[in-house]
């Protein structure tokens, strides 16, 4: 009888062996185990993060909440019926135009969102529009699923704010999506209204979904809509949102994010949804609903404060 010939490890996926691992953990190598005198603290800035707990309200709300038996079961797959509502109402008060709560899905974090959203798109040699920089992970996800990121030039002149005709002129018989990150992630550029409805006209006119991962949208310059996307009635058609609590209410650990796009989408990444995680964790669903209907002056104090760090490091790099 043959034999068959050993193997040290089972065949892996070549699509997964052929990313590189993501840089976090490799940066956070380089000061374990090193310590820093107090006059001399390290100041992280290679993942943004907030150091801060969420507000002790809401903790004490979360230790509560642990009571109730119903806390420890499943939500519905897209999420609690009333953040997503609250959610809704909440992003109808920041951009203006109609969302309601069938328009929005609550999943385990941005990232997930994306993943989620990138699967429902498109498949193995599909492309999509990315500008650099990217999100690591967004490029990294890409790749897993055998997906073509096209890039968009980054533009230094213009402040990392991607052109749409270079993006028009990439468009092929094959692209599904055109991604944007703002304010971007990790240049920390916020694109402009306009810049944001020329992309929205191009993929609107090409039949293209324009996936906008809006996580740090909390920690803009000024109070103004970021855009006005939502205020076109057929946003539902084009635009997949994608948004986090991870940032602005300090629940990184919990892992609760949300996309809002059209129903048709929705039901598909539903489907998805379902297979990899059933549902978002239902206590970070809770603290995320705490968050949008008891935290709203918290949070525009938490924007206030990055400003201010701003101004002083612009302030100490100008010297």
């Amino acid at each position: 009888m043959p034999l068959v010939k050993p193997f040290d490890t089972p065949p892996v996926n070549p699509l997964l062996a052929a990313v590189v691992p993501p840089p976090i953990a490799q940066a956070q190598s380089w000061v374990a185990g090193r310590t820093y005198p107090p006059e001399q603290p390290l100041i992280d800035l290679s993942q943004a993060v907030p150091a801060d707990p969420p507000p002790e309200a809401m903790v004490q709300y979360l230790a509560e909440c642990l009571r109730d038996p119903s806390v420890h079961r499943y939500t519905d797959v897209l999420g609690l019926p009333a953040l997503r509502a609250a959610l809704a109402a909440d992003i109808g008060h920041v951009y203006g135009g109609s969302i309601t709560e069938d328009q929005v899905g609550i999943v385990a974090g941005a990232n997930q969102a994306f993943c989620l959203a990138m699967a429902a798109l498109a498949r193995p040699g599909d492309q999509v529009l990315i500008p650099i920089p990217y999100y690591f992970n967004h490029h990294m996800w890409l790749d897993m699923l055998g997906i073509v990121g096209v890039p968009l030039t980054f533009r230094p002149a213009a402040d990392g704010i991607p052109d749409p005709e270079e993006a028009a002129a990439k468009i092929g018989p094959r692209t599904r999506a055109i991604v944007l990150v703002s304010p971007n992630n990790p240049a920390g550029t916020a694109y402009p209204p306009a810049v944001m409805t020329s992309f929205h006209d191009l993929a609107r006119r090409h039949r293209l979904a324009l996936v906008v991962d809006e996580t740090y949208r909390d920690f803009r310059l000024d109070d103004a809509s970021p855009h006005r996307l939502f205020t076109e009635a057929d946003w539902p058609d084009t635009l997949v949102h994608i948004y986090s609590f991870s940032k602005v209410y300090s629940l990184t650990g919990h892992r609760v994010g949300a996309l809002a796009a059209g129903a048709t989408l929705l039901a598909e990444v539903e489907k998805v949804m379902d297979c990899v995680g059933i549902c978002a964790p239902h206590l970070g669903q809770l603290a995320a609903l705490y968050g949008v209907t008891r935290l709203v002056s918290w949070r525009q104090a938490r924007a206030a404060a990055m400003r201010r760090r701003l101004s002083v490091l612009r302030t100490a790099l100008a010297r």
